[in-house]
């Protein structure tokens, strides 16, 4: 997953959100950043690639973790590592 489908991924939860203000595009950056470091680490710490689908599922999962700290039980361990980065670099 290279860093133009990261952020093509993110500008179209943008365009879709009814809230496209500077505070989304602002949280949306801190994502996409988050998302990048993440990628990196992976790739050079163990080899393993971070697919537009992980991503996506964290995604899916964002939204009931920041609104009433509902973290998924699963075994898809690269999204919810995602996901918890994300959490801590949005509080």
């Amino acid at each position: 997953m290279d860093e133009k489908e990261i952020e093509k991924l993110f500008l179209s939860l943008i365009e879709n959100s009814r809230q496209n203000t500077d505070a989304v595009r602002n949280v949306f950056s801190i994502l996409v950043k988050s998302t990048l470091k993440y990628r990196d680490h992976m790739l050079e710490s163990k080899g393993v690639v971070v697919t537009v689908e992980d991503v996506r599922t964290s995604l899916n999962w964002l939204a009931p973790a920041l609104a009433i700290g509902n973290i998924p039980e699963t075994d898809k361990k690269v999204s919810l590592e995602l996901l918890k980065l994300w959490l801590d670099d949005l509080k």
